[in-house]
């Protein structure tokens, strides 16, 4: 049976990773580079076409389009606004501008990235056969999509979902949006190492500083490390950084009516993390959904935006 393919291209704040999908879910040719998003649009548009212009050279069945999960809301034009964690960038006609950089006629598709990685959850995922779910992504920021009916709800300008912006505390941490205490601005993998950095000057006893003076860069990652091997300032910080994420969570589920929420991202495999968010999740939606909210971890991991990108252009959504 031969398999239709598309290029899918995961843009992360830090790395964009990129991958041949076929429409089975299945991927290959899998590389990445740094993201290097200090260089403005354009030089994240040249990186992301050369990444492209790699797989185009690979042998390959047929390439039917090119999908792209970009952060920030993706207007009804296509346009990519205002990614908070990419300098200079206000509102860019990504489609466009790729395809003339390529040279290319290949239909070329740009979707939030949890969108796309949402999407790859609902068709293959963790989500196939729920219908309505609320697909969080954690990474260097906090990113959300609404999954209804089986397909992605919007909003009127393209930016439902955005969970990572729900303030926890209206006097909190300032965040890369313009607002304060979003969720993001606790999560978020730089905040997440910024606070930490900030709190390990007053605990000399953690295993964090002897793992950093082995050379290992202090990271939400490095943290999980040290927490699974007994550190107890890790396993808190963890564990505090959690109940902040569920209480978001209760909160976009109240208003959605939803029950399920599946985490994507490299701190979903922190079972510190996601198992402290699950219970103060269920400690605080309202009764009716109570018993039943569920927190899962997504099945594709870190290949979800790949997947979910490179499915946009196989797959109606």
């Amino acid at each position: 049976m031969t398999h239709r393919e598309a290029i899918g291209v995961d843009v992360g704040g830090t790395t964009i990773k990129f991958g041949i999908v076929r429409d089975d879910g299945t991927v290959r040719g899998h590389h990445a580079l740094p993201t290097e998003a200090e260089r403005g649009p354009e030089g994240v548009l040249d990186r992301i076409a050369r990444g492209i212009g790699t797989l185009l050279e690979t042998p390959h069945h047929s390439i039917s389009g090119i999908g792209l999960g970009v952060p920030g809301v993706i207007n009804n034009s296509g346009e990519v606004c205002y990614p908070p964690n990419f300098p200079g960038w206000e509102v860019v006609p990504v489609a466009d501008r790729l395809g003339a950089i390529l040279g290319t006629e290949l239909p070329i598709a740009v979707e939030n990235d949890a969108n796309a990685a949402a999407f790859a959850e609902a068709h293959a995922g963790s989500g196939h056969g729920a219908g309505s779910f609320l697909y969080i992504t954690l990474g260097t920021g906090v990113g959300g999509c609404i999954i209804h009916g089986g397909r992605i709800w919007r909003g009127e300008a393209g930016g439902a979902g955005e969970v990572g912006h729900i303030s926890v505390d209206m006097n909190g941490h300032p965040c890369n949006c313009g607002s304060r205490g979003c969720v993001e601005a606790y999560i978020g993998q730089r905040y997440m190492t910024a606070i930490a950095a900030e709190r390990l000057r007053t605990n000399a006893g953690s295993r964090l500083h002897l793992m950093m003076a082995h050379g290992a860069a202090l990271s939400p990652e490095l943290i999980d490390r040290a927490a699974d091997a007994g550190d107890a300032f890790a396993r808190r910080f963890l564990e505090e950084m959690g109940e902040i994420l569920g209480a978001a969570l209760a909160s976009a589920l109240n208003m959605l009516d939803f029950h399920l929420v599946i985490a994507g991202g490299g701190m979903a495999r922190s079972a510190w993390l996601l198992d402290a968010a699950h219970c103060s999740m269920r400690s605080r939606v309202l009764r009716s959904i109570g018993n039943r909210a569920e927190l899962r971890t997504a099945r594709f991991g870190n290949d979800a935006g790949i997947i979910g990108a490179g499915l946009m252009t196989l797959i109606e959504f």
